[in-house]
């Protein structure tokens, strides 16, 4: 179980590392990065209303997973409108040519952002991978389908504020790695034996 975690986590990280490169290798406009970011976006909504909320309505009444999934919605909200925007993939048009030029003065809250946001992803796979074998797959592949925007997303925005090439893998690295953080500690703190309704409430909260 331990080694399919890790797996999994760490091909997210490749598809963001991946996604990085891309930037490199290919002049991407906004039109096409917008349409890369709708599929993956909409392969996370499958997971969510398909795998996820299905998943936690098992042992939840309607209200519970609707208040539960609602506190994800508002704190992904909060940190988004009040510190910095959580996932450059999903935001990537609120990133103008003025927060680019302002991007070494937001690097701190924009990373730490994202941190956490993979964070969430890394558990989110984790306790996927506890369930039936489509389920964990479902909720991996949607994931790891938006890595990929989410590190070309955010390799375009240091790549625009002049970062080198190193630098911009060596923090694309650093902030995705927080997924595989997030897998260990999904895996180690919420294991089988974790009660079902906590279990139920973390899932429509990740949703």
């Amino acid at each position: 179980m331990f080694t399919e975690v890790l797996t999994k986590t760490s091909i997210a990280l490749f598809s963001a590392i991946a996604g990085s490169g891309l930037t490199f290798l290919i002049k991407l406009d906004h039109k096409k990065l917008c349409a890369l970011i709708s599929i993956s976006a909409g392969a996370l909504l499958g997971a969510a209303a398909f795998t996820l909320i299905p998943e936690s309505s098992i042992n939840l009444s309607v209200l519970e997973v609707l208040i539960s999934g609602l506190s994800g919605f508002f704190l992904f909200w909060i940190i988004s409108k009040y510190y910095s925007h959580i996932c450059p993939a999903c935001s990537a048009s609120h990133f103008d040519e003025q927060t680019t030029k302002k991007f070494s003065e937001i690097i701190p809250t924009l990373f730490t952002a994202l941190s956490f946001h993979s964070l969430l992803d890394g558990i989110a796979i984790s306790t996927g991978s506890m369930h039936a074998y489509e389920q964990g797959n479902s909720i991996f592949l949607a994931i790891t389908t938006h890595k990929f925007p989410e590190g070309l997303a955010l390799a375009s925005l240091m790549f625009v504020a002049n970062y080198s090439k190193a630098k911009i893998i060596s923090y694309v690295i650093l902030i995705e790695l927080t997924t595989v953080l997030g897998g260990i500690i999904g895996y180690f703190l919420i294991q089988d034996n974790f009660p079902h309704y906590w279990m139920g409430i973390l899932m429509a909260h990740i949703a």
